[in-house]
């Protein structure tokens, strides 16, 4: 049985996930470009450490993102639906995201049936 509902509220979460992630990348640039305007005595290190984390978090936000939206693309599969629901489970507590978390739970009971 094919979990729509899971699905759904897996990609809702994937798709916030990818627009959070885009807003740490967002600014990160603008960090990088402030303290690149205002640096005259060439200390630019804590502003460029700054940026560098949150284009990491970024980067992590982006894979959970991915993540996410391919677990909701296997719940629409009767075969792979616990696939699904455990891949969106972990990233849902990973990233701390009840709509993945929710959507996980709700095809890993779905897909047990």
């Amino acid at each position: 049985m094919i979990s729509k509902a899971g699905s759904i509220l897996t990609l809702i979460g994937g798709i916030i996930t990818f627009v959070i992630s885009f807003l740490f990348l967002l600014v990160g640039i603008v960090v990088l470009s402030v303290a690149s305007l205002y640096d005259k005595i060439g200390t630019q290190l804590a502003p460029g450490l700054i940026a560098g984390i949150l284009i990491l978090i970024f980067i992590c936000l982006l894979i959970a993102g991915i993540l996410k939206i391919y677990a909701s693309k296997l719940m629409m599969n009767k075969k792979k639906v616990v696939k699904g629901g455990v891949i969106a489970v972990v990233t849902g507590a990973f990233t701390s995201d009840i709509f993945a978390l929710s959507g996980g739970i709700v095809a890993l009971v779905q897909g047990n049936n």
